[in-house]
């Protein structure tokens, strides 16, 4: 019976091995299909306004979770995820000086002060709205019921949460955009695609100039929704009270709607004024446009936060950075010793190739039934096309003779071997990265990685929280502040705590412990010298 069992078994075992390495796809069939899926989406039209009706959300979701995972595990092998990542931040190191560096205007003095202490507040105010109880940021804020001009607390796909309430110590309208917290937030903040957006700038109520350019799909969309909301509200509260302003906020995905509102509401002459506080912003727009908000944005970003530089293009940079590295030819020696990672890999990547095979299928077809209305008329008609089939060569697969462990060893180091043959196209792609990174008018977006991807950069003015050296301080942290050029978030610079920098209370203990070094830096240079005495 116990040799019956072991039969079967065995053979159960040699039959998926050898699905496994005949389904597998040729990496020139996954080349082609990744440059046809590219031209095919530039083909098709994200919706730039909210869903309207549940099944049109459903199809934009459906969209970007597919699409989602075909630009991460549908192109990334396991073994770039596993370790090419993590030994290409111990190859770089720390990475932090570059922020401070010859092109960096170092920021003190008591207007720097004044500024982030106005920072920290409205800082705090996002925290608030975002993590406590609405009655726990009204207290916080010191606001009544009176002071509430708008609330909307449920997020659902594009359209996210935020509020509008009267500020009599600032004598602001406060517009709060919470960030990425729930499922559809998410979604709205993977719904990456990128639309066509322009902005018009207006000078006494002539339009003066025409920024054209490209704009985070998910973000606009969100933009346009909280603009038809808030606009007849803020006419409203202005009405009443004309000497205040408009002042836009947000942390994240909030910061990133929220600077993409600003530019909205700045083309209506009422609203002319409207400034915007961008907390660790996502990168959301283009070249041009993010540095025409550099009047009316400010960006903060702290240390090592890497979603200012985050966007589809820069994703690609590292991808092809980590895999253009040296750690493959260690990798590959490690893999010959130990046989069961060599299995093991061998059937993630089998499972991969699938998904972003059933990835390409599925949302072409999601893409031949999504409608979204706006205003009556539609932002995507139905796309209905004949592609060519992706066919799977067979006889490439080896055949299963004697030991499987030892064939499906084999037959993983030749996989990594033909992935090597990219590394020389990959390093020409950085090469070709690097060189638009140093234009002194640095336009990435006019060269992109893939005929469908743009740069994109945080908004407006941006100020990097940087942290000091090793050493240099006899404190445990001390950190300085710099205004700093767009063309450093072109590219994501890799580091152990990129991910833990983004989070508001970082933001929060980082922005404290610069504003006491500050004020003691202010005492200090104040304080009578003993010459003066």
């Amino acid at each position: 019976m116990a040799t019956a069992e072991a039969a079967v078994a065995a053979a159960g075992g040699a039959v998926l091995l050898y699905l496994a390495l005949v389904c597998r796809l040729s990496h020139q069939d996954v080349s082609e299909r990744e440059e046809r899926d590219d031209e095919e989406e530039e083909e098709i039209s994200w919706p730039d306004m909210p869903p309207s009706t549940w099944l049109e959300g459903l199809t934009v979701a459906t969209r970007t979770v597919l699409l989602a995972c075909g630009e991460t595990i549908g192109k990334w092998p396991i073994g770039d995820l596993a370790f090419g990542i993590n030994r290409q931040m111990k190859r770089q190191g720390s990475l932090q000086h570059e922020y401070a560096g010859s092109d960096c205007v170092r920021l003190s003095g008591c207007e720097t002060l004044s500024e982030l202490t106005e920072l920290l507040r409205y800082l705090n105010l996002c925290m608030y709205f975002s993590k406590k109880h609405f009655p726990a940021f009204l207290e916080f804020g010191q606001y009544d019921q009176e002071s509430i001009l708008l609330h909307m607390p449920n997020a659902r796909l594009m359209k996210p949460a935020f509020t509008i309430v009267r500020d009599s110590n600032s004598k602001c309208f406060l517009l709060i955009i919470r960030g990425a917290t729930t499922t559809t937030d998410r979604l709205t903040a993977a719904t990456g695609a990128e639309v066509p957006f322009h902005h018009v700038i207006l000078n006494n109520g002539k339009v003066e100039n025409l920024i054209l350019g490209h704009a985070h799909c998910g973000m606009l969309a969100a933009a346009r929704w909280i603009a038809q909301l808030a606009i007849p509200c803020l006419h409203e509260g202005l009405g009443r009270c004309p000497d205040y302003e408009v002042k836009v906020m947000g942390h994240s995905m909030g910061a990133g709607i929220g600077a993409i509102l600003t530019h909205i509401l700045r083309e209506r002459e009422e609203f002319s004024s409207c400034t915007c506080l961008a907390f660790a912003p996502a990168a959301c727009l283009t070249w041009e446009l993010a540095e025409s908000g550099k009047d009316f944005i400010t960006s903060l970003v702290n240390r090592n936060d890497a979603v200012p530089s985050f966007c589809k293009a820069s994703a690609a940079r590292v991808r092809s950075e980590v895999m253009a590295s040296s750690w493959r030819n260690n990798m590959r020696e490690g893999m010959q010793l130990n046989k069961l990672f060599n299995f093991v890999n061998g059937h993630v990547e089998k499972i991969r190739s699938h998904l972003a095979s059933v990835s390409g299928s599925l949302v072409k077809v999601a893409n031949s039934t999504v409608v979204v209305q706006c205003n009556g008329s539609s932002l995507s008609e139905p796309l209905i096309k004949n592609t060519a089939n992706g066919t799977t060569n067979g006889t490439d697969a080896p055949k299963i003779n004697g030991n499987s462990t030892q064939v499906c060893s084999t037959y993983v180091a030749s996989q990594v071997e033909a992935e090597e043959i990219n590394i020389q196209q990959d390093q020409e792609t950085i090469s070709n990265l690097d060189a638009a990174a140093e234009l002194p008018e640095n336009k990435m977006h006019a060269t992109p990685v893939a005929k469908s991807s743009q740069q994109f950069y945080p908004p407006g003015r941006i100020i990097h929280m940087v942290a000091l050296p090793d050493g240099e301080p006899e404190d445990d942290e001390a950190f300085e502040i710099y205004e700093t050029p767009r063309g450093l978030y072109g590219k994501i610079r890799l580091a152990p705590d990129m991910v833990k920098d983004h989070y508001m209370p970082s933001y929060i203990k980082t922005l404290e412990v610069l504003l006491d070094r500050l004020r003691k830096d202010g005492t200090d240079n104040t304080s009578p010298s003993s010459a003066d005495l």
